[in-house]
């Protein structure tokens, strides 16, 4: 594969991790951009530190600035019609139970 512009910005782009207060599970979002499709996906993922392993909260593409609110709950907020911004908090290892 030759290393182009598309290739690049076709990357996973993932923010800066925000750890919880014990520092066992880091919460992200990464946005990725698909020249085939034209088209913008964007997931908000935690990332367990003892398995390593990523768990997706939400593919939901006006979710942004995720934060933790204690160590379990998750505040995300939501861009809504008429510029409105919606706020969601849902549990981290159940966020569709919000």
């Amino acid at each position: 594969m030759r290393f182009t512009p598309e290739v690049l910005l076709s990357a996973p782009r993932r923010s800066t991790g925000l750890p919880n207060s014990d520092g066992s599970k880091i919460l992200y979002s990464e946005t990725t951009y698909s020249f085939a499709e034209h088209s913008k996906r964007s997931e908000i993922r935690i990332f367990d530190v003892e398995t390593q392993q990523t768990t997706l909260v939400t593919d939901a593409s006006s979710a942004s600035n995720p934060n933790w609110v204690g160590d379990e709950h998750i505040l995300i907020l939501l861009s809504g019609n008429k510029g409105a911004t919606e706020i969601r908090i849902g549990r981290a290892d159940d966020f569709t139970n919000r």
